[in-house]
């Protein structure tokens, strides 16, 4: 399976993706989006994507979305074993809904420890608006 990481100016299929299964999510032009289309063929449609955005000098996993229809085929889990280059670059955070807290850990990342100010003020933020999300971090280092 193939992930494409998408220019800017070929985001178009990606924006109506999101906005038909996941409507409150703006895609946002600095960020990074990678897309995993049907049958590997850009041609087809996009049945699964995932977000990196910049927040100060760390990255944020966020929108992670899976068609409902190919849901259950571990799409997600591909998404996240393509993107383990890209997580160790430098650091990663996300901030989960808490029945994906275990999908997530199964991909290196952990609640443990102290997250930076601009992770932590953003996750503020999402609480404040009454969000239950989990800040995490991509942990590349093994357990002892």
């Amino acid at each position: 399976m193939t992930v494409y990481w998408l220019d800017p100016s070929m985001r178009q299929q990606a924006f109506i993706f999101y906005k038909r299964y996941m409507p409150h999510a703006r895609l946002r032009k600095k960020e990074r989006l990678a897309v995993k289309y049907f049958n590997d063929n850009p041609q087809q449609p996009i049945i699964a994507a995932v977000r990196l955005r910049a927040i100060g000098p760390y990255q944020l996993l966020t929108g992670m979305l899976v068609h409902p229809d190919h849901r259950n085929q571990g799409l997600a889990h591909h998404l996240m074993r393509s993107l383990s280059p890209e997580l160790n670059t430098c650091a990663h955070f996300l901030f989960a809904l808490p029945e994906l807290e275990p999908f997530y850990r199964q991909h290196q990342f952990s609640t443990e420890g102290v997250f930076p100010v601009e992770i932590a003020q953003l996750h503020r933020r999402y609480l404040n608006q009454g969000k239950s999300l989990t800040p995490m971090y991509f942990n590349n280092q093994p357990d002892d």
